[in-house]
């Protein structure tokens, strides 16, 4: 169980990267709920997952989840960057142009 449990944890964290490179929410999800599913049938098994040799296979994989991890957050940032300019160039009043009398105007203030 433990060899295929890191297995099967190795290629959910190879695809949950791909997924989040190609910003597929969807996938993500669906990775993160196999991810929380197989988490939980190690912890049902406590005796076998805590023999060293797998505590240090896991500990093997901590370097994936963070980076897994650290592009998450950074494909949040994006999309919430993209939204918010998309959602400022759907209002006139959001835009860094002023109007006046005489024309358009940029704000240095946003």
């Amino acid at each position: 169980m433990a060899d295929g449990a890191l297995a099967d944890l190795e290629r959910l964290l190879t695809d949950e990267r791909e997924a989040i490179r190609r910003l597929d929410g969807a996938r993500v999800l669906e990775l993160a709920g196999q991810k929380q599913a197989l988490f939980t049938l190690i912890c049902c098994r406590a005796s076998e997952a805590r023999s060293p040799a797998f505590v240090g296979e896991l500990r093997a994989l901590m370097p994936q989840l963070r980076r897994n991890g650290v592009l998450l957050a950074h494909a949040r940032n994006i999309l919430r960057d993209a939204i918010a300019i998309v959602t400022r160039a759907r209002k006139p009043e959001a835009l860094p142009f002023a109007r006046t009398a005489s024309g358009s105007t940029l704000s240095v203030r946003g």
